[in-house]
């Protein structure tokens, strides 16, 4: 076999082994991708829980389960459970309910997005107003994916 064709043969399984490589990390870049997409859901989902505040008033409470009553001397977020039965249910005093307006919405929600230059996928994490350049061809336009 001439050196040219023993080249050409190394060249050819170096490419097809380039080829597996690019097809493992496309499959790990798309279950990232995946991944990324449920962690900004669930983050959301805080987001909204977090703005929702629920205090509990000083005063007396009776459990729902056992009946014992309570005496709770501070404000709870969370009532504590019952010394008796261990419940969390209680009769008494309505909660404080407080909703913290969120600020104004920004013009890009964070997801995933695609560069219309190169077709490159791109996570932003965070709501932002502007956008970074692709990291790969530097245009500023992505759509949402």
């Amino acid at each position: 076999m001439s050196s040219a064709q023993e080249r050409a043969k190394a060249l050819a399984q170096e490419m097809k082994r380039a080829i597996m490589e690019a097809k493992t990390a496309e499959a790990r870049a798309k279950r990232l991708g995946d991944e990324v997409l449920l962690a900004l859901a669930e983050a959301k989902k805080e987001a909204e829980t977090v703005s929702t505040i629920v205090e509990y008033p000083i005063g007396r409470y009776e459990c729902k389960q056992c009946g014992v009553g309570s005496i709770f001397s501070q404000t709870y977020r969370e009532l504590p459970a019952c010394d008796n039965c261990g419940s969390r249910e209680y009769v008494g005093a309505e909660p404080t309910i407080t909703k913290i307006t969120p600020p104004p919405p920004k013009k890009y929600s964070s997801g995933m997005y695609e560069c219309t230059g190169c077709r490159t996928r791109i996570v932003l994490a965070e709501d932002t107003d502007e956008l970074s350049p692709c990291d790969v061809c530097g245009a500023y336009k992505l759509r949402a994916v």
